[in-house]
C-alpha cells in the first residue's frame, strides 16, 4: 500500500493492550488520524503529557503506527494514553500503535471491513462488533505473522496454537479431620 494517502479523517481510534498474565504488557493509546499535509509524509505528533505517557514509550507508539499504516501517509495526533508502572512495556506500545494504525486503515476504507475481525485491542467509531465464536480470519493472520513482521513483533513461532478443552469444576472431597465426611449433616 506504499504511496497511498489516508483519504478521510478518522477520529477517536484507540487501542488498549491488556494481557491477562503475570506482568503482561499493558498499553493504552488514543489517536486522531487525518490526511497528510502538502508534503505527503507521515507525521506522528504527541499531545499527551509526560505523566500519562512517558517519553521512552513515544518512539514505540510511533514505530507501531507507522508499521500499522503500511506505507499509507497520514498525520497522526496522539490525544490520550495511559501506562502502568509495572506492566507497561515497549512491546505493548508497539502492539497498540500497530493496531491503531490498522484500525485507521479499516475505518477509512483502505482495508476491507473483514480486517476488523483481526484487530483484538483496537476500537474506533463505527467499528463492527466482533461476533462470538470461531474467527478464521484472526487465526490466519496469527499463522502468517512471522511472514510480515519477523523483526517487529514476535506474535507466534509458526506452530499451531494449543487448545486445551474446558473443564468443569471437578473437585475431590477430602476426608475431614476426625473421620467425618465433608458435606451436609
Amino acid at each position: 500500500m506504499t504511496g497511498l494517502r489516508l483519504p478521510v479523517p478518522v477520529y477517536g481510534v484507540s487501542a488498549r493492550v491488556v494481557m491477562q498474565t503475570n506482568c503482561g504488557p499493558y498499553a493504552y493509546v488514543a489517536a486522531d488520524f487525518e490526511p497528510p499535509g502538502p508534503d505527503g509524509l507521515t507525521e506522528v505528533l504527541n499531545a499527551v503529557p509526560e505523566s500519562s505517557l512517558p517519553a521512552r514509550y513515544v518512539p514505540c507508539v510511533r514505530a507501531g503506527i507507522e508499521r500499522g499504516l503500511e506505507g499509507v501517509a497520514a498525520s497522526v495526533l496522539l490525544v490520550d494514553a495511559r501506562f502502568h508502572e509495572v506492566d507497561s512495556s515497549e512491546y505493548g506500545y508497539r502492539l497498540a500503535g500497530l493496531e491503531a494504525g490498522r484500525a485507521a486503515l479499516v475505518a477509512s476504507g483502505l482495508l476491507p471491513p473483514e480486517e476488523a475481525d483481526s484487530l483484538r485491542w483496537a476500537e474506533w467509531p463505527g467499528r463492527p462488533r466482533p461476533w462470538p465464536g470461531h474467527n478464521p480470519r484472526s487465526e490466519a493472520l496469527i499463522m502468517a505473522a512471522p511472514a510480515w513482521c519477523p523483526d517487529f513483533l514476535p506474535l507466534s513461532d509458526g506452530r499451531p496454537p494449543v487448545v486445551t478443552p474446558a473443564r468443569g469444576r471437578e473437585r475431590r472431597r477430602r476426608p475431614r479431620p476426625g473421620g467425618r465426611a465433608s458435606g451436609g449433616r
